[in-house]
């Protein structure tokens, strides 16, 4: 039984392509964005990174609006392998998309690539322990990532890793101005071979 279990779990996965995140609903003030369901500057971040980069595969044009509604003109991500390890700045010259059209399609060709390259049919991020810290004008969100990337061979890539986004009011929007993400830590889970 555990066995069957394990099966219909593994057969499962690869149809998951679902953007989660958890937000305290009541505890920020001023800016609303109604289209992630909850208010003030932390909405912005979890649900914009959740949101788009899990429709990035199924949906290209999809994870450019969603970024470009979400992102400012001067927006930057940083990506650190492991805390005090080698980074990727995008835009910059060590950034592997060096042309794109708008911040969001960088944004959306970052991940697209990357996920391209390994291979990944679907991916799942949530975002937890979500927490805003006002700092005058701006807003530092930082919470922790769990990413799930499943992969044709029913393995799947789990990474671990820190979330801060630094978000600018624009006409009373809360937009992403700076995203760090560092890698904590990573492991493929094999799942079940799925037979019939």
């Amino acid at each position: 039984m555990k066995l069957l279990k394990m099966r219909m779990f593994a057969l499962a996965l690869p149809l998951v392509t679902v953007a989660t995140f958890a937000v305290p609903s009541q505890a920020f003030a001023g800016g609303s964005n109604d289209r992630f369901g909850t208010t003030g500057p932390a909405a912005l971040p979890a649900g914009c990174f959740a949101q788009a980069i899990d429709t990035v595969i199924s949906d290209f044009d999809a994870a450019v609006e969603t970024w470009a509604g979400c992102l400012t003109d001067d927006y930057t991500l940083e990506f650190v392998f492991f805390p005090g390890g080698p980074s990727i700045v995008c835009p910059g010259p060590n950034c592997p998309i060096q042309t794109f059209s708008s911040r969001a399609d960088l944004r959306a060709q970052f991940a697209g690539s990357n996920f391209q390259a390994n291979g990944y049919l679907a991916t799942q991020h949530q975002l937890s322990n979500v927490l805003v810290e006002r700092l005058g004008a701006l807003a530092v969100v930082s919470s922790v990532i769990q990413a799930s990337h499943f992969k044709p061979d029913n393995s799947v890539d789990i990474f671990w890793g820190d979330y801060t986004a630094t978000a600018a009011r624009e006409r009373q929007i809360w937009k992403i101005q700076r995203e760090v993400i560092t890698g904590t830590s990573f492991l493929n889970f094999a799942g079940v071979p799925v037979t019939n």
